[in-house]
């Protein structure tokens, strides 16, 4: 009997310690490939993404988080999403939803709601420099689109690009 439970306790240490050393092996896999590390934010990417809000009219301040001084980490910026690989801007997702309508909020009372958050102005030309870039989504804002922004065009990287009712 003796021997059957120092095979068993015997056996459940080398379990244990096969499960250790397999967590401490899968913790410095995910550490070393930048799984679990934090998202930073690539400098001239944010000084691009800079040059964009200087030109939006933000009326209900949403982009208050691009402040380089505040927030130097544009990957927690409002709207900004980073590949968590690359650390690159990889999707701007700027869009303004149309409140929904209830019984208490008449038409015109939701579009001034509306108009109130919506972003305007100009988009900066310099986003075609954000190469990395596959998703915008501009949609129900209030741009004046007058000549439509060419430049967008030449954003090859783009896999989604929505500028609906912008």
């Amino acid at each position: 009997m003796k021997k059957n439970s120092l095979l068993c306790i015997s056996f459940c240490l080398k379990m244990i310690s096969s499960f250790f050393i397999l967590m401490f092996l899968y913790s410095l896999f995910m550490s070393t490939f930048g799984v679990c590390r934090e998202t930073v934010c690539i400098g001239s990417e944010r000084e691009i993404l800079l040059k964009l809000k200087h030109n939006l009219i933000d009326p209900s301040n949403r982009l208050s988080s691009w402040n380089a001084s505040l927030y130097p980490n544009c990957c927690h910026w409002y709207g900004v999403l980073c590949n968590n690989v690359t650390s690159h801007v990889a999707e701007l997702h700027l869009s303004t939803p149309f409140p929904s309508f209830n019984e208490s909020l008449s038409y015109d009372e939701a579009w001034e709601e509306y108009s109130r958050r919506a972003f305007s102005g100009e988009i900066n030309p310099c986003l075609v420099d954000l190469k990395h870039l596959n998703y915008l989504d501009f949609s129900n804002n209030l741009f004046d689109w007058k000549p439509f922004p060419s430049f967008i065009a030449t954003m090859t990287s783009l896999t989604h690009l929505n500028l609906s009712y912008a």
